[in-house]
């Protein structure tokens, strides 16, 4: 028994009380997420509205409709058909330097696919690695081309491979310009777009500047990153719909089943790769000419992720050789 006058022992005091979070803690929390949320899946940005651009009125817009998109190009020169195909958050302007020197020799297509510059990509499109494949397929077939070269920058360059390890026939020669593909890891810079709620709420909130810094990472010589080269970008890729596929295309990278593939490759391919590459290292591109038959390989000095408009005094008339060789 206890005696009435005896201090209870500690184990039989009053529950120690829970720790709560102040209510205007968890208020704050509830707004902040809720802004977040709002901001990621409501809010719209606002799209850069009146721009002409210098490029399209130098050259001469096509369009092919398909199930898969509104197909925005170009068709300059005569030759053998070669078409270019640009990276991620980027369109054919990227070739502007290229096009006039290949066509030359070539009938040269440089098309926008889904999610670059002025291509309309139908509703249901998925922006997976395959789904990109078979738009480079739609394109071709749209144009009357059963067979071509074609000339991949970037995440470009990982879509052209996939279509060339499925579609082996309808393949001339192949370049893959600082192309990723291989099962390994993935450029940091676009880490932050895979996380989910995060990576839409960052892609609606990048305006022109953080672009633009975006963009002199692809570079090592500074100054070819004019005003004009980051408007002609920003401008299409403001838009909401844009950014929304660039999400999409980040979460898509799959690269297994295109390393898988590598030893199918039949078509004579070259690998240009930028030294300074701070997206993806210049290692890749020894690895894709042990692993794709025959590839030959050219690491361009003092270049970075864009190589061919980094330094297109040394990686265009690579091009052209190999085209027409």
């Amino acid at each position: 028994m206890v005696r009435l006058d005896e201090t209870p022992p500690a184990s039989a005091e009053r529950p120690a009380r829970r720790r709560r979070w102040p209510r205007w803690l968890a208020g704050l929390v509830a707004l902040l997420m809720a802004g977040v949320l709002f901001i990621a899946y409501v809010w719209q940005p606002p799209a850069v509205q009146g721009y002409r651009s210098p490029y399209l009125s130098r050259v001469h817009s096509l369009y092919a409709d398909t199930p898969v998109a509104r197909f925005h190009y170009t068709k300059t020169g005569q030759g053998a058909p070669v078409v270019l195909i640009a990276g991620g958050a980027q369109w054919q302007y990227s070739y502007r330097d290229t096009i006039p020197a290949l066509a030359k020799n070539h009938t040269v297509y440089a098309v926008d696919l889904p999610s670059q510059g002025y291509t309309r990509a139908a509703q249901n499109f998925t922006y997976t690695i395959p789904a990109m494949a078979d738009a480079i397929r739609a394109f071709l077939d749209a144009v009357g081309l059963t067979k071509a070269s074609l000339v991949g920058h970037s995440w470009g360059g990982a879509w052209t491979l996939s279509f060339a390890e499925r579609h082996p026939d309808r393949v001339d020669k192949l370049v893959l310009l600082d192309s990723p593909g291989l099962d390994k890891e993935l450029a940091s810079q676009t880490a932050v777009f895979g996380v989910p709620v995060v990576g839409e709420a960052v892609v609606k909130l990048m305006r022109r500047a953080d672009f633009e810094t975006s963009l002199r990472s692809a570079f090592t010589h500074q100054e070819r990153v004019t005003a004009e080269v980051v408007d002609e970008n920003w401008a299409w890729m403001s838009r909401s719909e844009q950014r929304d596929a660039f999400v999409k295309l980040v979460r898509s990278q799959d690269y297994a089943p295109i390393d898988a593939g590598l030893g199918r490759i039949t078509a004579r391919t070259l690998i240009v790769w930028g030294q300074d590459d701070q997206w993806l290292p210049a290692s890749y591109a020894r690895e894709y000419g042990e692993r794709i038959p025959g590839a030959e390989v050219k690491v361009i000095p003092s270049a970075g992720h864009n190589v061919h408009e980094d330094d297109p005094a040394q990686v265009i008339p690579l091009l052209a050789a190999f085209l027409s060789g």
